[in-house]
């Protein structure tokens, strides 16, 4: 006989149980690849969440960190002007008059007032009249520093700049357009 030898019947059952397995050994190969897939996926969705999460927690710690800081408040008052008679305005003020309030509920420290880099000629506080650096300001209480004579052109220029720690020993820097930041190392008026 002639032809094709296909060889015997337990070769063709071992192949098919071969094929068989492969088939299914594809298919969990393919459905973990999925899975692996997925959890790929997850993990970046988790990642994405918590990196969300980390930026809102210090977000809401910076708050906390400046919250007594960003209650404190500065009044200036210039000092020392005449009335023109011929325009009826205040002209040629010298000096300015700061009042720094703390409106936070903790008292503040090491607190320096600077007019154009140099010290507040005078302060005054609650019980306190004298030299410069107040070293603790209360709570809800205020200080008024007088800045040294200015030329009536000067003056502009020269508004103070406040320096203080708070309660937990951070340092601030807070200028007269109300700009607070933190500093490391205050430099007088800077």
């Amino acid at each position: 006989m002639s032809g094709i030898d296909w060889g015997d019947a337990p070769t063709w059952i071992a192949g098919a149980f071969a094929a068989i397995a492969a088939f299914y050994a594809r298919s969990t190969l393919k459905s973990q690849q999925n899975q692996i897939g997925e959890q790929r996926d997850f993990i970046a969705e988790q990642s994405a969440n918590l990196q969300l999460e980390r930026q809102a927690l210090s977000a809401d710690l910076e708050d906390r960190r400046s919250s007594q800081a960003r209650q404190v408040r500065l009044k200036h008052i210039a000092h020392g002007a005449e009335l023109n008679m011929d325009s009826g305005q205040m002209e040629g003020a010298s000096q300015w008059f700061l009042t720094v309030v703390n409106g936070s509920d903790a008292p503040l420290h090491d607190l320096s007032v600077f007019f154009k880099d140099l010290p507040a000629a005078w302060v005054q506080s609650p019980g306190r009249e004298g030299a410069q650096p107040l070293r603790i300001l209360a709570r809800a209480m205020e200080a008024e520093f007088q800045s040294p004579v200015f030329e009536p052109t000067d003056l502009s220029g020269a508004r103070g700049v406040v320096t203080f720690k708070d309660d937990q020993g951070v340092s601030w820097r807070l200028r007269a357009d109300e700009q607070l930041e933190e500093v490391t190392d205050p430099e007088p008026g800077a």
